[in-house]
Parts: structure tokens; sequence; C-alpha cells
């Protein structure tokens, strides 16, 4: 991949990602129920996935164990996404961009909790400058930003404290999608069984939330199906870019994602900007600089040579 089709590809994943939020609040909207939109997104994306993984000419994998991975993974994301897609309806996306765009930081604090990682004294300053940067968003919000009212909790906002676990519960996705992985699975393959798994769980959802009615479909629905072509490409550019550029580089389209996503809620929705946001959302650009800064070092440092990496570690 040339630099410039990798930059290219990071702004694109980016922009996916920061528009994702303002998708699903238009669908909200739209009055299309939560349950609707996890079984038939999911069921969409799988589709398109193994679609493009025919036209490859990469054959579908199949094990036990790459079922198992793809249930884990399922019943892992659909908790935070269901939340996701609640929250955006009662929170602005200002505010929400802001405090889900932690789940980086919150993941290495779980994978240091089980020993995953090693402790780094700058990833450990990006997890507190970015928890700093959310408490700002919720000490200092105010009633005239939008956020519907909803019981009070430790003196927080209902939604804004609901908003606050999203991040933690997609760590936990995070570090088992990481810790599960069967070997020799291909990333193509791990995006179809994850959606099936995730669409098939959900099912469960509609007769007991929402039941399928025909004179409930509305033009949502094909909004809905364009959404869905939208998170297969968004799919296809994400594993593109963990396979031939690595994380440290896919991370870096949190730095588009996230403004972007502050700037639609701003445009789209009218939802004000404060300085207080502003702040919060600089704080948390500095917290992922570091983390992605410290993630680069330590890859450095694992793929150089014996020799230099003994020099590096003695500096």
């Amino acid at each position: 991949m040339s630099p410039f089709t990798q930059l290219l590809t990071v702004l694109g994943l980016g922009a996916f990602w920061g528009f994702s939020p303002a998708l699903n609040k238009i669908l909200g909207q739209f009055g299309l129920p939560v349950s609707h939109i996890l079984v038939f997104s999911g069921l969409g994306v799988g589709l398109g996935l193994m679609l493009l993984q025919r036209l490859m000419g990469e054959r579908l994998q199949f094990s036990w164990r790459i079922l198992a991975f793809g249930l884990g993974c399922g019943v892992l994301l659909n908790i935070p996404w269901f939340g996701s897609l609640t929250v955006v309806r009662h929170v602005p996306i200002t505010i929400t961009a802001v405090i889900i765009s932690t789940s980086p930081l919150w993941t290495y604090a779980l994978a240091l909790l089980l020993r995953r990682e090693s402790a780094s004294l700058m990833r450990l300053a990006a997890l507190a400058v970015g928890f700093l940067s959310s408490l700002i968003v919720i000490v200092t919000r105010a009633p005239e930003a939008g956020i519907a009212a909803a019981p009070m909790a430790f003196g927080i906002d209902g939604w804004i404290l609901l908003t606050m676990t999203l991040p933690i519960l997609y760590a936990f996705y995070n570090v088992f999608a990481s810790m599960a992985w069967p070997k020799g699975m291909t990333a193509m393959t791990a995006g179809v069984i994850e959606s099936f798994c995730s669409a098939l769980l959900a099912l469960p959802l509609l007769p007991l939330l929402e039941p399928l009615a025909l004179s409930g479909i509305n033009s949502g629905y094909w909004l809905l199906l364009a959404a869905t072509a939208m998170w297969v490409i968004e799919r296809v550019c994400f594993f593109t870019l963990i396979q031939r550029a690595g994380p440290v580089t896919t991370v870096q389209a949190v730095y588009v994602g996230t403004p972007a996503a502050v700037v639609f809620g701003l445009v789209l929705f009218g939802e004000p900007m404060s300085l207080w946001l502003g702040i919060s959302l600089a704080l948390l650009m500095l917290a992922l600089w570091l983390n992605n800064r410290a993630l680069a070092a330590a890859r450095a440092v694992a793929t150089a040579p014996s020799e230099a990496r003994a020099t590096t570690l003695e500096t």
C-alpha cells in the first residue's frame, strides 16, 4: 500500500467512524427500533462481506472455535452497540463522540488488569488524560445542551452515566477479540462470522421489543439498507488497513473520526459548541496521541534487531 493510498484509507475510515453516530441518530429519528437495526444490519453486513470474500477468491473458514469466537464477539458487541444506538437518541453527538472515543484507553486498562499488557508510563498518562476529558464533559454539561431528561444516579444524569459505560464495554469486546482469535482465521472470515452471530443473537429481541410488522416499514428501512452498505465498505477499509499497515496506523483514523463526529453534530443537528467541549476534545486528542506514540515505540522496539533492541532498552 502506497503512502498516499494509506493516507486516503485512514481519512476514509475516520470519516466513516465520524458519520456513524449521526447516522444512528437519523435512523432513530425515522423511528427504526434498535432491535431491527441490530438484526438487519448484522445480516446485511455479513452477506456483503461474504460476497466480497467470494469475489476476492477467498473461502469462508469454519470450525467450532471460529463459531465460538463469533458468538462471543456477537454478545460483547451487541451490548454496547445496543447502548450506543439508544443513547444517541437522548444525548448530543458532540458529547457521546468524546466519551465513547476513550474506548482504546479503557482497552489498555483492561488488558493491563488481565496482564495482557505491560505497564507504560505514557499509556497510563493517556488513560488519565482521557478520563479527564470525559470528566469535563460530565461535570460541565449544561441543560441547554439538548440532553433529554433522565433519572439522576450518583448525581449524574442517567443517560450520561449510561454513555460512560459504553467505552468500557467496547473494551471488553476488543480484548476478547484479541485473546480469542482462532489461529489462521482471516480478517474477512472474522467479519462475516461476527456479523451473522451478532444478528442471530439479536433476533430474539424482535418479538420481545418490537415485532416486525409490514405496516410499520417506512422509508427509514431504505436508509438502513444504505447504512448497511456503508458499514460493509467501512469493514473492508478497516480490515485492509489492519492487514497491510497494522493496528498502530489504523488507530490514526480516530483522530479524524472524533472531530468529524463533533462537526456532524454541530452542522446536522445544530448542537451547541462550548469552550469546555472544545477543551475536552483537545484533551482526548492528546490522550489518543500519547497512547498511539507509546504503541509505536513499543512496536519499534519489538521489531528492532536484537542488538539495537538491547541498546534501546539500556537507554
